[in-house]
């Protein structure tokens, strides 16, 4: 009987197979892109129905790595894969105003370890919908578990991201999911969002109100031939008690712009905790190789804390770091991260099918007899419907 890593394995690679085989077949009616698009649509009833639209998704994201470096002034060197997304859910809108949303995390593993169950809801809401009020075209508030999207990574699905992880500022700044309540509106082409979260952390479902809360806000809009996107939070709750809102508070700004056929992306993160301070930017440039198949990423991020022991975190602890305490080895500490990213992306068929590859250097120092440094060779498969 096979293992769950094989399974997996398996699945993912026939996935990868099946895209590759029809992206070459004739295409003389309905293309494979638009049947992953279309595949989880499973009903559309009109305005005078009770149910409006059921929707199912999912995604898929595999990945393997090898890292290399000197972490406290140890060498080390490992590699590991990692199922690093499955998720699965459905969507209802009903009475014309109503939606409801589930999608749950499926998988359990993590590094070295591709086990698949039951792990948590990404997110788990209830909208309701409105037009022409309260002074914007349009409109939406609900209550529930969300995705609270600070920071222009953070504002990008993991479906269409450009590199295999997000930068760790990123992931300093964001991170699990909050429950609270959420409003988004559109008014002349400008985007807002406003909520009130409970800051009691809950890895699983929705989560209690004691204690503080914390409040967001965001607001998107062109300017500068481009986008730009500001973010706020603030917490008032003194016990820091979840990951997103372990800073007394935070701020973030992204500008996006295509020069000819370069697309650039520059973001700029600050907060402030009880004792210090912590900073980053990240500038991403990208561009197609081959038109709309082969894309070529760079990004460099630079963090800093005042804090001699906080720089901004891997994902998750991945690349260097994870594969040095896998090999028993000090993960090393410091006050200042340079990280640079090179990588390839080839769309199979756009990004609900796509294999990525990259190369990151890393270092971090500050704290002496600490620091770390080296590099991580990544390649993965995303699929998503």
């Amino acid at each position: 009987m096979l293992s769950k890593k094989w399974k997996t394995t398996l699945l993912l690679a026939s996935g990868m197979a099946m895209s590759t085989q029809i992206s070459t077949a004739d295409e003389e009616n309905q293309t494979w892109i638009d049947a992953l698009k279309d595949m989880g649509e499973v009903y559309t009833g009109d305005d005078d129905s009770i149910v409006q639209e059921v929707k199912v998704f999912g995604r898929a994201h595999y990945q393997w790595s090898y890292s290399d470096g000197n972490s406290a002034g140890q060498d080390f060197s490992g590699n590991g894969d990692e199922l690093r997304r499955l998720r699965g859910g459905a969507s209802v809108e009903f009475t014309n105003g109503i939606s409801a949303l589930a999608r749950m995390n499926l998988e359990k593993g993590g590094f070295r370890n591709t086990s698949l169950g039951y792990s948590s809801f990404d997110e788990l809401y209830l909208d309701y919908s409105f037009s022409d009020a309260l002074g914007f075209d349009s409109a939406t508030i609900g209550y529930g578990r969300y995705k609270v999207l600070f920071g222009g990574s953070e504002h990008q699905s993991s479906k269409r991201i450009k590199t295999i992880e997000r930068s760790n500022i990123n992931n300093r700044f964001a991170g699990i999911r909050p429950t609270g309540v959420l409003f988004n509106g559109e008014k002349d082409g400008k985007s807002y969002s406003t909520g009130v979260f409970s800051t009691v952390q809950d890895l699983e479902t929705l989560a209690k109100w004691k204690g503080g809360a914390a409040f967001y806000s965001s607001m998107e809009f062109e300017a500068l031939s481009g986008g730009v996107i500001l973010d706020f939070i603030y917490n008032n709750d003194s016990a820091r008690q979840q990951s997103d809102f372990n800073l007394k508070w935070a701020t973030s700004a992204t500008y996006n712009r295509s020069f000819e056929n370069i697309l650039f992306f520059a973001g700029a993160s600050y907060g402030e905790t009880e004792s210090g301070s912590v900073f980053g930017i990240v500038l991403l440039p990208s561009t197609f190789i081959i038109e709309d198949k082969l894309e070529l990423v760079g990004r460099y991020q630079f963090g800093y804390s005042s804090e001699d022991s906080s720089v901004p975190r891997s994902s998750g602890s991945r690349g260097i770091r994870r594969v040095a305490r896998n090999e028993g080895v000090d993960t090393g500490a410091g006050d200042q991260n340079h990280t640079f990213y090179l990588g390839l992306n080839y769309f199979l068929q756009g990004d609900n099918s796509k294999i990525m590859t990259g190369v990151e250097y890393e270092a971090i120092s500050g704290d002496v007899g600490r620091d770390l440094d080296g590099y991580t060779f990544w390649t993965a498969y995303r699929f998503y419907f």
